[in-house]
């Protein structure tokens, strides 16, 4: 018996699958654009630090130490943009063992302000620690942008001075 050649509807099929697939995967790609006609562009900046807590580690008493903390603010500019740095009550664990302690103010000092430059987003302060009266255990601060009328106060970061 001879085999006489015929159509493979096999291969009709197959083919068009994949045509049926290609064109509706080109209709979804075109018809899914989203707009953005919606979007709030006055919206208020939004600043905060970027790391969620910086240690100074073995400060000798009546010795200063630093270290620097990164400023990140949602939107550019193209002015040099200036906010203010506070201090804010410590965010502790106090069921840690031993549990967290905040420090005295005479401890720690910091940069009043930062400066993001035009066409940037991102910012420096420098914090220092100092051995005025730490005990023999971590003490903890906190500092956070203030909170202005355009602006607002992203996370804050809490320092851990080690003696």
């Amino acid at each position: 018996m001879t085999k006489t050649p015929g159509i493979n509807l096999k291969n009709i099929t197959m083919k068009k699958i994949n045509i049926l697939i290609t064109f509706l995967a080109f209709a979804f790609s075109i018809s899914s654009c989203e707009t953005y006609d919606d979007f709030e562009q006055d919206r208020d900046s939004v600043v905060g630090f970027t790391n969620v807590s910086r240690n100074i580690n073995n400060i000798p008493p009546g010795v200063t130490k630093e270290v620097e903390v990164n400023v990140f603010v949602s939107d550019l500019s193209n002015a040099d943009r200036t906010f203010n740095i506070v201090s804010v009550p410590a965010i502790l664990d106090l069921s840690a063992i031993p549990p967290q302690v905040e420090t005295n103010p005479e401890n720690y000092s910091f940069d009043q302000t930062v400066t993001i430059p035009a066409n940037s987003r991102e910012g420096i302060i420098t914090v220092y620690g100092t051995n005025v009266s730490l005990g023999d255990t971590d003490e903890y601060f906190t500092i956070a942008i203030e909170g202005t009328a355009n602006v607002v106060s992203g996370g804050p970061c809490t320092i851990r001075l080690r003696p």
